[in-house]
């Protein structure tokens, strides 16, 4: 029953993600930001029992200025935003008592505004970059594919055959056979599929872009795991049926999106 759930959430999320992708820039970053004002109020939730809590006042309006400054680069004002979160932001934090951590509150809302403002940004700058609807889409759904076929491939092998434990200490029940199952398939997949989308890609640096992608899942994957053990929580919230909070399904896309746009732009492959 689980895995029908699951399976079924994962459909709707997809198909969510492809009507969107068809419909245009507009409803893309509409659901980017969603997604991102979603996670933020599951990273905010995450600290509810500790005893420090990001500043809300530095996290929602850096992490909305950070989405902004991808949509609009061109427009000043989004760097000017930039700055007044930053310096503002730490500049409240000396008008609070020192028993209240203001610096330490104001550190995880900007890291959490780079996590969730920041990164996010970087799918939109895919969608934007690949020059055509069509080359768009499928640029998207393979940066998506990365993520989506190393966690499956890592689950799937590591289950069947995991024996030697993967980083115990953050995420216990993962192994080093998963993890290079979750390397492996997708840098393969990936760097066969990406030179069909950019015909100016070869195929060696193709896969080593995939590579790299791929590795970037685990680490986005492996820094969520850490967040939810220091906050002491199993999942970021229960909003996605089978698969718990959105952070816990963008978080790897979230480095993958990133490395994918970055070293494609490096290769000079738009």
């Amino acid at each position: 029953m689980r895995l029908a759930v699951r399976t079924a959430s994962g459909l709707a999320l997809l198909a969510l993600v492809v009507l969107s992708l068809f419909l245009g820039t507009a409803a893309v970053a509409t659901l980017v930001a969603l997604v991102m004002g979603a996670g933020i109020v599951e990273y905010r939730q995450l600290w509810r029992d500790q005893p420090v809590h990001p500043s809300l006042l530095v996290l929602v309006p850096l992490a909305a200025f950070f989405l902004f400054r991808f949509a609009y680069p061109q427009l000043p004002v989004a760097a000017v935003g930039l700055l007044v979160g930053c310096l503002g932001g730490l500049a409240l934090a000396t008008a609070r008592p020192a028993a209240e951590k203001p610096f330490t509150s104001w550190a995880l809302a900007v890291g959490g505004s780079i996590w969730l403002g920041y990164l996010p940004g970087f799918v939109l700058l895919l969608y934007a970059a690949a020059g055509s609807r069509d080359r768009a889409i499928a640029l998207v759904l393979l940066t998506i594919g990365i993520s989506v076929l190393g966690d499956t491939a890592a689950y799937l092998l590591g289950s069947a055959i995991g024996r030697h434990p993967f980083f115990p200490r953050i995420s216990p029940r993962k192994t080093w056979e998963g993890a290079l199952a979750g390397l492996v398939v997708p840098t393969l997949a990936a760097g066969a599929l990406l030179p069909q989308v950019l015909p100016k890609l070869g195929y060696p640096v193709a896969i080593a872009i995939a590579g790299a992608a791929s590795a970037a899942a685990i680490a986005g994957d492996l820094v969520e795991s850490q967040l939810k053990r220091e906050a002491g929580v199993k999942d970021s919230s229960r909003l996605i049926p089978g698969h718990g909070g959105v952070l816990d399904r963008v978080d790897s896309l979230l480095f993958v999106a990133a490395v994918v746009y970055s070293l494609l732009g490096v290769a000079h492959a738009f």
